[in-house]
């Protein structure tokens, strides 16, 4: 008898335990959900206006996205925004009067790129931070005008009245277009950037890349030649070969040869960080 309760005594004891086990052991793994992805839940198409910031300047424009799958995007951009000479460099006087040094031509640029737009780690980091990279390319046109007014039209501005006897003043933005040359090239632009939002509906991206133009003839940003006026009455040791081969100093007749200067630029880059504010549908 006390062997009969003694083994029963035991045997509610090991049920005890193996429910123990079972209540307290470790958890079951839970199945990681899917990442969320605009193409799957019917937002594939979408525009955002783009802001750009770059070495060139402000630059502004419109972006299209159409979805090919849960992670790729094909993207159409287009823009208008300046493009500079990368040796320009702007002084400002006590007045306020800002003016760039041997400075020819404003360039205004609008390039027109399509590429593709893949998102990354979409299985490690959350769907409120897609991380992404675009690759994008295109035809570019732009449009350069006259930087001063060139009363005796030599390409040169005479910029001090003590040794040319006069002054051509600085054109705002909004003049000499009457001088302006067309250009066509080519460029395209790499881009890291980030989706931020839950609410998929919303478009908001920052970008952070490089941007390029090529053009095969070259733009004259800066003027293509000057005067050396450390050979008075002399002949240039380097013509320029466009405009006259002198020019008028001081008040005694003298003349200084024209000198080359700067070469047309063909190839305009920029690191740049741009900004999308738009919606998806």
């Amino acid at each position: 008898m006390k062997k009969l309760i003694s083994f029963t005594l035991l045997f509610l004891i090991c049920m005890n335990t193996n429910q123990a086990f079972g209540q307290f052991g470790e958890p079951e793994v839970q199945k990681k959900e899917a990442p969320r992805n605009l193409f799957d839940e019917g937002y594939k198409t979408g525009f955002g206006f783009n802001f750009i910031l770059s070495d060139f300047g402000i630059g502004a424009g419109g972006q299209f996205r159409i979805g090919l799958n849960p992670y790729t995007e094909a993207i159409i951009n287009l823009r208008i925004a300046g493009l500079k000479d990368p040796t320009e460099q702007t002084f400002t006087d006590f007045l306020g009067y800002r003016t760039i040094p041997e400075k020819y031509q404003r360039v205004i640029s609008v390039p027109l790129y399509a590429g593709i737009k893949k998102r990354f780690f979409a299985d490690a980091i959350a769907d409120n931070f897609r991380v992404f990279s675009s690759l994008s390319a295109g035809p570019t046109f732009a449009f350069s005008y006259s930087y001063f007014n060139d009363f005796n039209e030599n390409g040169f501005r005479e910029n001090d009245a003590r040794i040319y006897q006069f002054t051509e003043p600085v054109n705002d933005i909004f003049t000499g277009w009457k001088n302006s040359e067309t250009h066509w090239g080519f460029g395209g632009e790499f881009l890291i950037g980030v989706d931020f939002g839950d609410n998929f509906s919303n478009l908001s991206s920052v970008q952070f890349g490089y941007t390029m133009n090529y053009f095969a003839k070259g733009i004259q940003v800066m003027e293509p030649c000057r005067p050396d006026l450390s050979r008075i009455n002399q002949a240039p040791e380097n013509p320029c070969s466009s405009g006259p081969n002198t020019i008028a100093v001081g008040n005694q007749g003298d003349t200084a040869p024209f000198e080359e200067a700067h070469d047309p630029r063909k190839y305009f880059g920029s690191a740049q960080i741009s900004f999308v504010f738009g919606w998806m549908w």
